[in-house]
């Protein structure tokens, strides 16, 4: 894969023809010797030797860096295009400034949706350079269809169960949804990370065959939150980051809204967000540089500062049947964590 990826936004080296004779010949192999260094210098990295790749935990073990030596020349510009979630809107604002000054020429092209946007979209053929995913189930289903060139852990994130503020239904536990007082509960969809994760919590806790039928199931994470903060149903399983979110829509919903629990600490549950290069966008080079910018120190005190967790932070995943494994600590290993063990 890596091996044969061209260098997107590499440039031409030329000048006028050469005059015949030896003065020809040597002027042509100093100038292949040049080109060859430019060339080699703006390259990525080849699969094996550093590169993110098909295989999980595979990552650059030299310090990730946003400057240096790139595929864009002098006075040229490459708009690398970049999907969003939501989740990632203000963190991935600071963080396209920083990478667009330590590389001049590149421009970062936002296009800030929800996940469950995004992904389709993708899949549909859509070839944005880099996707940044807040979860691993949709970026699967994207890997299924053969859509992921490489991906990257560069943060985690949570679920937590919330109610409406007055908590009308007395829950105080995961295990209070089969309660006859709970009539509805509002779980993610299937097929988007913060659903099946939910959904796994649910079957950890033994009341998943007890609270299928009281489940309403949107296609859109923001609306887990809506439904509860306007009572709409008596609770819901939400991204933790959303909950605690100082921004727009998050925060005015969070003000209404109670935290029961926090299944990172009660279910021992963490969710990896992921950077995916697409398979056959135009700037593979550059997408796979920025995906290693975002487990820089710098990048990592932006998603904390989110509510986002790090890589340097201990993570433990449960699967059931397995024993929860903490993932490796970023650094030092050269290598970081890219999905849950057993999926």
């Amino acid at each position: 894969m890596a091996d044969q990826r061209k260098a997107s936004g590499s440039y031409h080296t030329g000048g006028p023809k050469m005059r015949a004779g030896n003065r020809t010949t040597w002027l042509a192999f100093v100038t292949l010797v040049l080109f060859s260094a430019l060339v080699g210098a703006g390259c990525g990295k080849k699969a094996g030797a550093g590169s993110v790749g098909a295989s999980p935990g595979t990552v650059s073990a030299r310090p990730p860096q946003a400057g240096g030596p790139g595929p864009v020349a002098p006075g040229q510009e490459v708009v690398l295009e970049v999907y969003v979630p939501c989740a990632f809107g203000p963190a991935s604002s600071k963080i396209a400034k920083l990478f667009e000054a330590a590389n001049p020429g590149v421009r970062i092209n936002r296009v800030v949706e929800n996940v469950s946007v995004l992904a389709p979209k993708i899949a549909a053929g859509a070839k944005p350079d880099l996707f940044l995913c807040n979860g691993d189930h949709e970026v699967q289903m994207l890997e299924s269809k053969g859509l992921v060139a490489e991906k990257r852990d560069f943060c985690f994130t949570s679920l937590v169960l919330i109610t409406p503020k007055a908590n009308p239904a007395g829950i105080k536990s995961v295990q209070d949804l089969v309660k006859p007082a709970v009539k509805t509960i509002a779980v993610g969809a299937p097929e988007t990370s913060v659903g099946y994760y939910a959904q796994e919590i649910l079957k950890q806790a033994g009341v998943w065959d007890k609270v299928q039928k009281k489940l309403v199931r949107p296609r859109f994470p923001i609306e887990l939150m809506k439904l509860a903060s306007e009572g709409k149903v008596q609770a819901s399983i939400a991204y933790g980051t959303c909950f605690i979110s100082e921004e727009g829509e998050h925060k005015q919903q969070a003000a209404k809204l109670k935290l029961v629990a926090d299944f990172k600490t009660d279910y021992c549950q963490t969710i990896p967000c992921q950077a995916v290069v697409i398979a056959g966008c135009k700037h593979p080079e550059l997408a796979s540089k920025l995906a290693e910018f975002l487990t820089s120190p710098e990048c990592q005190a932006i998603f904390a500062s989110s509510g986002f967790m790090t890589l340097s932070e201990t993570k433990c995943y449960e699967v059931p049947g397995e024993k929860p494994a903490a993932s490796p600590a970023q650094g030092g290993s050269g290598s970081a964590p890219t999905g849950k063990p057993g999926r």
